[in-house]
């Protein structure tokens, strides 16, 4: 037994010994290392001869070695890009299809070039080359080491040999400011520290100033409820993004959730719990307890503008994705024109999938539908030249989403000139049934300010239901199940047989002309 108990003291001393050489090879001698940990200088020398053996760390010049001979191998970790890479170049893009080309690239022939490192293990070159490694996840890669060069022996000389290194990279103007004013400076760090913060300077009366900072309370007294949103989230996985109101309604059917551990209020279908649920959505986000990703909002558009670097980026994206994307009409042998119209933008994410399973076209009215829609969906159907137009509706069943597909019907007959007779309205969801069928929540009280609540009331009584009372599976399913009973179902599998073919036979031709296509392009370098 104290055997044993030696040799477990012995291991914890080694490992941390050499845990305080990896932290600080870089900056401390052996000497200072074994005084830190209160070891001997000949332990810290053979355990840093065995981490650069290893490749966990850089391994020191040797005196009779030149700066062009010390090629290695080390552990991906073993270096770091260069802090002050960010001070002249944009960071790397891991979406930017030329990063992606060299992702490709690293992964069938490797790091054929070395990665340029100073003596500390910064590097000079090759920060995409890491990138790539890194998201690869390879352990290991050769390095060429300069000896001369010190990151933390003199910053401004080593930004200097950056900017010099890199000067055959394809930058944006403002890199190539950077790295001119870098190689004309003597103190290199401070001039391009002010050149980015001059050419970064936003002054004028329209320059809003902040409150001073308000830190957000800790969640306290709704620990229960916090640990259901969480819990419905990570449930809701694989329907990522939700909707605040999708969680919303999740919590409904969760038996004795209450809003407030110490007050022990029931959590309802109320404006005050739906509340309760948007600003912990919030909160979780915030402190990473549910993923930014997780939860999306459909009513507010953020517009991205499709820009590259420069033409490289571009000719690269269009060769990859050249010939691809095609889709078959697989609705045109049927005898009907059929069309999906959904009530609200969040729902309509969410069957996204299922119209483009069969390519119908999908309508978001967010409510009652504007005019230009339906112009354009009796447009669709004029143009087609079908028998009949087969509308199939995705609304609440509330007084507004049960009057929602007979007046789009009527608007399509009546202001549009579509034949009664050749007009179809379908409710898929939701239906007075199918919420007695699914056992859904209570419900909530119909809006008594509706012009259509009166009638609602009397059909069905006073308690609504909104499609978020569904599951995105379910709402799936019930989507699907009212198409496919408005298909000819023998038409439509021989298009999608004919659409396999077809994109076999693209993929061959693709793969020709995507060669020819190179080939060209090669020629007018």
């Amino acid at each position: 037994m104290p055997v044993r108990s030696s040799s477990t003291s012995w291991q914890r001393k080694s490992d941390r010994v050499r845990d305080a050489i990896v932290e600080h090879w870089r900056l401390l001698s052996d000497r200072e290392i074994a005084l830190a940990v209160g070891v001997s200088n000949r332990t810290v020398s053979n355990h840093r001869k065995r981490l650069e053996e290893e490749g966990r760390i850089l391994p020191r010049p040797q005196s009779t070695q030149p700066v062009e001979a010390c090629l290695h191998v080390v552990c991906t970790l073993a270096i770091s890009p260069a802090p002050l890479n960010d001070q002249l170049y944009d960071p790397v893009d891991e979406g930017e299809p030329s990063f992606l080309a060299l992702v490709e690239d690293v992964r069938k022939n490797g790091i054929l070039e070395p990665i340029v490192v100073s003596g500390d293990g910064y590097i000079l070159s090759g920060h995409r080359r890491h990138a790539a490694a890194q998201w690869l996840g390879l352990e290991r890669f050769p390095v060429r080491i300069r000896h001369d060069v010190s990151y933390s022996g003199n910053q401004d000389e080593f930004l200097r040999l950056l900017a010099s290194f890199n000067r055959q990279r394809i930058k944006t103007t403002a890199e190539q400011l950077r790295e001119e004013v870098a190689l004309m400076s003597d103190v290199s760090c401070t001039q391009v520290r002010q050149f980015r913060r001059d050419a970064a300077a936003i002054d004028g009366n329209g320059v809003v100033q902040l409150r001073n900072r308000k830190r957000r309370s800790a969640i306290r007294d709704k620990l229960e409820l916090r640990d259901a949103i969480v819990s419905v989230v990570n449930a809701e996985r694989h329907n990522w993004p939700l909707s605040d109101r999708s969680v919303f309604y999740r919590l409904l059917n969760i038996p004795g959730l209450v809003r407030n551990d110490r007050t022990r209020v029931p959590f309802a279908n109320t404006p005050t719990a739906y509340d309760d649920v948007t600003n912990m959505l919030t909160r979780l986000r915030l402190d990473g307890s549910v993923p930014f990703d997780a939860i999306s909002d459909e009513t507010r558009p953020v517009v991205v503008w499709d820009t590259h670097r420069g033409v490289a980026d571009f000719v690269r994206r269009e060769c990859d994705q050249f010939l691809t994307g095609y889709w078959r009409d697989l609705l045109q042998s049927q005898p009907n024109w059929i069309e999906l119209l959904v009530e609200k933008n969040t729902v309509a994410s969410q069957l996204r999938s299922v119209a483009g399973k069969y390519t119908l076209p999908m309508t978001s009215g967010r409510g009652y539908s504007s005019l230009p829609p339906r112009k354009e969906m009796v447009e669709r159907f004029n143009k087609s030249g079908r028998e009949k137009l087969v509308v199939i509706v995705v609304s609440d069943f509330d007084p507004e989403g049960e009057d929602i597909p007979a007046s789009f019907g009527i608007s399509l007959r009546d202001d549009f000139d579509v034949p009664a007779d050749r007009l179809r309205i379908v409710k898929a969801a939701l239906t007075a049934e199918q919420v007695r069928m699914m056992d859904l929540h209570e419900g909530q009280l119909s809006k008594e300010t509706s012009s259509r609540y009166r009638r609602f009331v009397e059909a069905h009584g006073d308690r609504a239901w909104e499609l978020e009372s569904l599951t995105a599976e379910q709402l799936r399913e019930i989507t699907e199940v009212a198409i496919r009973g408005v298909l000819d179902l023998d038409a439509f599998e021989t298009e999608v047989n004919r659409e396999q073919r077809e994109q076999h036979e693209l993929t061959e031709k693709r793969r020709q002309l995507r060669e020819t296509l190179i080939d060209d392009i090669d020629d007018l370098d």
